[in-house]
């Protein structure tokens, strides 16, 4: 699977959780104490420099496992 692929299902799945928790794009990001544009970017796959500590930073404000955000991507061993 392509890393294109992965930012996109990781965003669309961030997405869809926060929406699920009827949170707007400035909730969370005041929760996160980050700039709107750059959580935008996150749920966009615009912004590919995002690291699993905050993944999970955000899946923590949002009260889910950051598992959560990798549903329907197919990890293959070499």
């Amino acid at each position: 699977m392509e890393e294109r692929n992965i930012l996109e299902i990781l965003g669309k799945n961030m997405h869809d959780i926060r929406f699920e928790k009827n949170m707007s794009l400035q909730e969370l990001a005041e929760k996160l104490s980050i700039d709107i544009e750059t959580l935008r970017k996150f749920e966009a796959s615009e912004y590919s420099g995002i690291s699993i500590h905050y993944y999970i930073k955000i899946a923590n404000a949002l009260n889910v496992s950051y598992e959560c955000f990798t549903k329907g991507i197919e990890f293959v061993e070499d």
